[in-house]
């Protein structure tokens, strides 16, 4: 599933009929208007991992997933391991080593790609609650922010 310019009223994004022969019908559907700009919400949820995707113009405009819950391989993100990953490192570096993230935040704005990847399993932790968060933009690191990470 691809989103679109946010800014171009979803150009580019899939339909809401692509996304629903991926994923079914949804079990809910809302929608918002700020200031004129309308935008409707349809939300899955299968095996606790819940995929949200907002539409505007019938064209998909943003793409939340949550709750995935990976087994991870035996590289884990240590707060050494997180301190090391300099701004400009490429998405799929990060996933390639780490595996995949437990969310995804996806958008496109102005042409570019925005993605925040969270990682809440497979990492060393001092304790509950710890968590590291990536932001990408254009599929290069462009902010990172920690908590408890050992």
């Amino acid at each position: 599933m691809k989103v679109g310019d946010v800014t171009q009223q979803g150009n580019g994004g899939s339909t809401i009929k692509d996304v629903k022969g991926i994923l079914g019908q949804p079990e809910s559907v809302s929608s918002t208007a700020v200031k004129g700009f309308k935008v409707k919400s349809y939300s899955w949820t299968k095996y606790d991992t819940t995929i949200l995707v907002q539409f505007s113009h019938k064209k998909a405009i943003t793409k939340t997933v949550s709750g995935f819950k990976w087994t991870r391989s035996s590289n884990k993100l240590s707060l050494k391991a997180f301190n090391s990953l300099k701004d400009g490192s490429s998405y799929s570096t990060v996933v390639n080593t780490y595996g995949e993230p437990d969310g995804l935040s996806e958008n496109v704005v102005l042409g570019k790609k925005n993605v925040t990847a969270v990682y809440f399993t497979g990492i060393k932790a001092k304790n509950a609650g710890a968590s590291a968060s990536f932001s990408f933009t254009d599929d290069k690191l462009l902010s990172k922010t920690q908590t408890n990470l050992k």
